[in-house]
Formats: structure tokens, sequence, C-alpha cells
């Protein structure tokens, strides 16, 4: 190893200089108001907005609760604006249909415009379309009051997370439907680690959150509520990674610190807001000048000579994925790794492979090729590949061509300068091609490796090296063809290649007769490098590191 690295430059990219270019959540704080009876109303409103806090949320049970939410409003603090009752929730008993829905129907009507949350209690004599119905109702009541209906998972009820209730959204397909997101029933729920999963499934509903302070570890309990509602500086759970997920989705709406239980003083208020305020500040700073936190599965490092500009493609969700999920983007970086923009283009599903031409960006997507102006960071279009389920590589010809390879079924595209798309290749002798680079009059395709198994990316054997003849399609292996590598990217320099073995963590270098040398090993998912061919630099992305590997190649 100490061999192959004499005379190379092998570094862990790490960022000098950074730009807040991503927008943070919204740093105000709402709280339940669990547990402050003993304080005079008018008090609690005041102390409350003195220690920071921007509103508060309360239960609807019985017309006392209404009475209550009356006073709340007609607070000095409320009607002048400085502090809110964003959203009022109840619990919906079937049994007490008729009562219960003279209760939320009177709430929306009290402040019109305030969000209703819901939670559906348990009964085994309910079903799904039971809950349907009711929220068919509920959203066309507040539809006259311009009220949204938010759906509360809760843990014990009817729809206990957020993955449960996300259906009933999309089929009843109403625009004033929402969801919340409770870390305190989601970690009942066990999905602790799969929060950001969960928030990016849900993100184009979810308009409220709460966050608690909790242990990993949590109790099957259902009125002991200490394991998973606590100040927020207390337990062992990292509440800092729940802050995280909704700086990564760019969460817009409320969030509500949950304080069932807590009957300690005040004082916990007073800690949940500082330790509030430094996650807000600490997540935001992370997503904008730490390398790992920036990246979320980087798939390709691509250089733009024009622009003189490094791009990189994150997959996002923390995970090897081809979601259609609009949870992916791109990361500009200058000449010496400086970060231009720490998601200059975002909103697409999971970008891999590019290249550029003529002030163009040409992106792999989900079923689509998108086209980006460089200059502007904008999309100019995004071109659908008919027949296409995994867009891998892409690479660009001196005469504008533009090849795009789909690792699944065996296709190479080619888009050229008028804009016709054709599909120029489709053979099982590709092997599932992955990596390309154009070479003169031939298309070099890194492949995979016959694939037998999708969902994991098994293969039957190895992938290998190939040379397409552009004009003939001719496919010919460079070498003997014989299995080396499941390949990712694949470049040229000097008179050689570059080729990226994801599977393997290795950099292995191809001379055209297919004499094949290792030159790094031990690194994880190595992806689709790029190259700076003037300088002879390149960048390998280390997938599940969210980091890139750079090495200067003079001297292999």
């Amino acid at each position: 190893m100490k061999k192959k690295l004499q005379n190379l430059l092998l570094t862990f990219i790490l960022l000098q200089t950074f730009t807040l270019s991503s927008q943070a959540i919204d740093p105000s704080l709402y709280v339940f108001d669990f547990e402050l009876d003993h304080l005079p109303l008018s008090e609690r409103v005041t102390y409350l907005k003195d220690q920071g806090f921007a509103g508060l949320t309360m239960p609807i049970r019985s017309a006392v609760h209404l009475e209550k939410l009356k006073a709340y409003l007609n607070t000095d603090e409320v009607k002048s604006g400085a502090f809110s009752v964003p959203i009022v929730f109840m619990a919906y008993d079937f049994k007490f249909k008729e009562k219960l829905d003279l209760l939320w129907k009177e709430a929306l009507a009290i402040s019109p415009g305030m969000p209703l949350w819901v939670i559906f209690k348990s009964d085994e004599n309910f079903t799904q379309e039971h809950i349907k119905g009711v929220l068919e109702e509920m959203t066309a009541e507040a539809a006259k009051f311009g009220s949204d209906i938010v759906i509360y998972p809760h843990d014990r009820t009817m729809i206990e997370g957020v993955e449960q209730a996300l259906p009933l959204v999309q089929q009843l397909n109403k625009n004033n439907l929402k969801l919340t997101l409770h870390l305190c029933h989601e970690l009942r729920a066990g999905n602790g680690n799969r929060l950001l999963d969960i928030a990016i499934a849900a993100s184009p509903y979810l308009t409220h959150a709460s966050i608690s302070g909790s242990n990993i570890s949590v109790i099957d309990n259902s009125t002991d509520w200490s394991d998973t509602i606590k100040p927020l500086d207390e337990g062992d759970y990292d509440v800092e990674k729940f802050v995280s997920v909704l700086q990564k989705i760019k969460f817009k709406g409320k969030t509500v610190l949950h304080t069932f239980g807590i009957k300690d003083n005040e004082n916990h208020l007073v800690r949940s807001m500082e330790k509030w305020n430094d996650m807000v500040k600490n997540t935001h700073e992370q997503l904008n000048t730490d390398l790992s936190m920036i990246l979320d599965s980087p798939e390709n490092a691509y250089w733009d000579f024009d622009s003189e500009s490094w791009f990189i493609s994150s997959l996002g969700g923390e995970k090897v994925t081809i979601a259609e999920d609009a949870y992916g983007w791109l990361t500009r970086l200058d000449k010496d790794r400086n970060v231009i923009a720490s998601r200059w283009v975002e909103g697409l599903d999971a970008p891999t492979g590019m290249a550029s031409y003529k002030g163009h960006l040409y992106v792999a997507d989900r079923g689509v090729l998108v086209k980006i102006n460089i200059e502007k960071g904008e999309i100019i279009e995004k071109i659908k590949l008919t027949g296409s389920r995994f867009p891998n590589d892409v690479a660009a010809a001196d005469n504008g061509d533009i090849y795009i390879s789909d690792t699944y079924e065996n296709i190479i595209y080619k888009l050229d300068l008028k804009g016709k798309l054709e599909v120029f290749l489709q053979s099982d002798q590709l092997e599932c091609p992955n990596g390309l680079w154009v070479d003169g009059n031939d298309l070099i395709v890194a492949t995979w490796g016959p694939m037998s198994n999708e969902a994991t990316f098994e293969t039957s054997k190895k992938g290998t090296v190939l040379k397409v003849n552009r004009k003939t399609k001719v496919i010919q292996p460079i070498g003997e063809g014989k299995p080396i590598a499941n390949f990712d990217g694949i470049v040229k320099y000097e008179n050689y290649y570059l080729a990226t073995d994801w599977t393997g963590g290795r950099l292995l270098k191809i001379s055209k007769s297919g004499e094949v040398t290792e030159i790094i090993t031990g690194f994880v998912q190595l992806a689709d490098l790029g190259i700076d061919e003037k300088n002879g630099i390149i960048m390998m992305p280390e997938m599940s590191k969210n980091r890139f590997i750079i090495l200067n190649t003079k001297g292999l």
C-alpha cells in the first residue's frame, strides 16, 4: 500500500470556507400548556412569552376547554400578535362522535385559520374507512374558515406514526389535510433511526412537529411518558438528530415543545429553550460547513473546466437510494474545493452521474436527464428517458452528443445537439452499464456486472471494461474481458483509465491492453469519480462516509 501511494497526494477533502446558502428552520418554539394550570392564565402567557416561547397549544376535550381557548385568545399578548395559539388539538373517540363534532366545529369557528390537530383513539369497532369519513367532514368544514386539519399520530391509537397517516393524506388528497411529526411518538413506534426516511416522505404535508428530551430505551406503558417526554437537556437520546432532520428537509412549519407529565417547576422550560436555540444554530451551521452534513450519500464528483467548478451529486436519505422523493441535490465547489453553494440545485430525486457541454450540466436522475444552466444554477428541462429505470452515468463528446447509461435496462441513450434522444444501444453484452467516458471514436463503458438481485445490487459475476464504437456500435472488451470489479465510475488520464470498484473500495488503473493495477484500497463504496485533467486531480466519493478522496494522478 505504501508503495502504491508513493508520489501520490491522497487527502480526505475538508471544507476550507463556506457560504450559508441553506435557510434554517423557523427558530420560534411553541409549547404545550400541560402542567401549567397552577399559574393564572394571564401570568402564564406573560411568563412563557418572557422565556422566549412564541405561543402555545392546548387540548380541547369539553366546553370548559373552549372557554379556556377564548380566554387565551383574549389576552393582550395574543391580541397584539406577540404570542399566539397556533394549534389546538383533540382526541377523537368514535363513541362520542356527536358531542365531539360539536366541539371541533366550535373550536374552528372561535379562531378562523387556526389548524386543528386530531388524534383518533383506538376502537376495534371502527376502521380506516371511518377515519376517512371523519376527515372528509372535518376538512370540508375547516375549509370554510381557512383552516387545516392535521393528523396527530399518537402511541396506542388508530394512527401511531406518520407512516400510517401518510397513505390517508395521499388518498384523500385534500389541500387542507396535513401531518404533524412528534418525536416522542415516533420513538415509541420504533422509528428513532428512521426519522429522516419518514420526514422525507411526509415533508410535502408536514406543517408541525413536536420535540422533547428522551431516552434511547423506551418503556411499554400507556400512562408514564417519562421515557420520551423530558426537558430537552435530559435523556440519553441525541435530540439534535431530530432538529437536524427538520433542517435537512427544510421544514417550514412550527415546532412545539412537548411537556406532558413534566411536573418540575418552570425552570425546565428555560433550560429547554436554551437547548433548542443551541440545537437550531448548531445544526444549521453543520449543514453548511460540515462536509459530512452537506453531503448525503454522494454518488458523483464532476469537474467542469469552463466554470472551474466541482459539482457533487447527493442521493439523499443517508443510504443508497433511487427513490423518486425530490430529496436529492447538487453541491458546487470552486477550483480549490471551497463550497460555493451547499445545495446549488435541489429538488432532484436521486442524482448520479454528470457531464457538461458549453455551459450546461447534464445530470442523470430518476427516469430523466436534467439539463442545468451552469451560470444561473437553474434547471432548463428534464428530458424523459423512455423505458429507463436507473439512469446512472453521463458522458459528453466533443460534438455535443450526450450519452447516458441505464444500469437496470442495459441501455445507453444518446442526446444530440438538436435535442433528439434515442436509444443508442441496448444489449445484454453491456452487463449493467455504469460508468461512461468518451475516448475519441469509442465510448468506454465500466460495467457493474450482470445483476442477480436489483434490491441488493448483487451480481452473478463482476463487471468489466468495454469499448463501444460510436459509429458502428460494435462492443469489444478492453483486454480479455474477464470479470474485474463492480465498477462505478471511469475516467481517462494520459494513456490509461482510472475506475472505481464500488464494492471493493478500490481505485484501479487499467491500460488500453487491459492490464489492471490496484492503486488504492481499503475504502468503502467508492463511487463515480471525476477528474480535472489539466491538473491531474481526481475526486472520488466515498459514499458511505459522506466524504471525497482527493488524488493527484501525476506519478501513477
